[in-house]
């Protein structure tokens, strides 16, 4: 599939960086960004970060629960041939305590836009960026068709906007792909998730809590990886189709995770890591197989993890100064 104009929600998350990023450097289309929050630093966005501001790239500062009218009269204006939706609230451990917020906004606004966008010839393709959260805690490397066991108002909620859009595809073949990607990590990261709050920790030197002991396990996969990955669903993905996004690096421990850290940065782990046995609200274990987006969609895993991490400690080193006054917490927004 050829496209020349793509509209990117949730432009400022973490992947939504990433896949412009990505877009910028391999097609020559046009790229309007939307996202709730105002441009961050160059040091969280990629595209941004290499000190020249791409000039097939506009970035509109609107939300998409507040703003949906105006968001769906910029998609008529532009007619995209391309949307892909990265916008989501996507802290698991925190949908407990603001689920309406969840639900309204990887929910109730996927409906409302959709429902508008339903039966625009403009639009050739819509990628749904979903979770393996949905299955719930699984045992095995499972594919595709494996059945849903939502166990988080975080699951539930994606899950929900997916049948919706999976109703779509069947009445009115609207033309969704929907890609479900292992744990995300890599540079321009929010600084509180489990990799970079352990870089950073370990160089402040506090400790640090791991939840459920750290034997919650987990597959990793670069955010470049994704990228790439997102990229080749647009030109390559059939519609109605799921797409798995998982590396070969097979499951982690998050204390292993944490573990090969203070290995790589000269720390001892039993020191600095505080082992903690509550981990509500979390599921122990998933793990996907790729195998179909391999074979469909003509990927290879570009980042090993031990490479990836090599370079995020790098990239928080180089950046030391900045990241050391920045909060490392969550901090939720309505």
């Amino acid at each position: 599939m050829q496209f020349s104009k793509i509209i990117v929600l949730g432009s400022n998350s973490f992947t939504g960086g990433h896949f412009i990023d990505h877009i910028l450097k391999n097609s020559h289309c046009e790229i309007i960004g939307i996202s709730r929050s105002p441009e961050y630093h160059p040091f969280f966005l990629p595209f941004l970060y290499r000190k020249e501001r791409p000039d097939r790239y506009t970035f509109c500062q609107l939300d998409v629960n507040k703003d949906l009218e105006e968001i769906c009269s910029r998609c008529d204006d532009l007619k995209p041939d391309v949307i892909v939706n990265f916008a989501a609230q996507g802290e698991v451990r925190n949908s407990w305590k603001w689920p309406l917020q969840w639900y309204k906004t990887n929910c109730i606004s996927v409906v409302r836009l959709t429902e508008h966008l339903k039966t625009k010839n403009y639009l050739k393709k819509y990628v749904a960026v979903s979770t393996p959260e949905v299955y719930g805690t699984t045992s095995e490397n499972i594919q595709e068709g494996h059945e849903y066991y939502p166990s988080t108002p975080y699951a539930t909620s994606k899950l929900a906007g997916e049948l919706h859009l999976f109703a779509l595809y069947k009445h009115y073949n609207f033309p969704v792909v929907f890609t479900r990607s292992a744990n995300l990590y890599g540079i321009h990261q929010q600084l509180y998730r489990i990799i970079p709050r352990t870089i950073i920790y370990l160089k402040l030197g506090k400790t640090l809590d791991l939840h459920g002991r750290g034997k919650v396990l987990r597959s990793f996969i670069h955010a470049g990886d994704v990228a790439d990955l997102t990229y080749r669903a647009i030109l390559n993905g059939e519609n109605g189709n799921i797409y798995h996004f998982a590396s070969d690096d097979g499951l982690r421990s998050i204390a292993n995770v944490v573990q090969l850290i203070c290995e790589l940065m000269g720390f001892e782990f039993e020191k600095l890591v505080n082992l903690v046995d509550e981990n509500f609200g979390q599921d122990s274990q998933y793990s996907l197989d790729a195998t179909k987006a391999k074979k469909h969609l003509g990927w290879k895993q570009r980042v090993a993890f031990a490479d990836g991490i090599k370079e995020t400690i790098n990239w928080i080193e180089e950046n030391w100064e900045f990241i050391r006054k920045q909060p490392l917490e969550y901090i939720h927004k309505d």
